[in-house]
């Protein structure tokens, strides 16, 4: 016999509760919804980028400077701009090639390889423990050099 929920025995507890309102629901979720589609958005316009970059390195032209460039047939209106033109640009950066450095300041003596590359203190954090063992530094000293950083990090997590 199907029970008449009028004469329902059923105990206060096991209905449903409303489920308190936080106010910082709504903000988090926009947060996590702008954060995927960054994440998508950065994806998308890197394999555009990519792509659009290997079809003006392969058919554009290029200026005294080594850039390359398409010239568009018509002008592409986005926003508050007009792009007339795509430009591949040239950027040229000096590096220090470490292992040619190395070689040539050694060949010319050892106060030229240390000037040019002075040695730099180390800490070994497991050797302060050698050192403790030893006796050499105490429980005081490795407290004072062994600090707790605090630091926090915003994640959303998913089940």
């Amino acid at each position: 016999m199907p029970e008449d929920p009028a004469n329902s025995t059923a105990s206060p507890e096991s209905e449903p509760r409303p489920v308190p309102f936080d106010p910082v629901i709504p903000t988090f979720r926009e947060w996590a919804k702008l954060k995927a589609q960054q994440t998508e958005l950065t994806s998308r316009m890197n394999k555009l980028r990519d792509k659009v970059a290997a079809a003006v390195q392969a058919r554009g032209y290029a200026d005294h400077k080594g850039s390359q460039y398409i010239d568009l047939p018509f002008p592409i209106p986005v926003g508050e701009s007009e792009y007339v033109r795509i430009k591949r640009e040239r950027r040229v950066s000096i590096v220090a090639d470490t292992e040619a450095a190395e070689r040539i300041t050694r060949d010319r003596g050892e106060n030229v390889y240390r000037r040019a590359f002075p040695p730099v203190p180390t800490l070994d954090a497991d050797e302060l423990y050698v050192l403790l063992q030893e006796g050499v530094l105490t429980e005081d000293d490795m407290d004072q050099i062994m600090v707790q950083k605090e630091t926090f990090a915003f994640r959303g997590l998913t089940s």
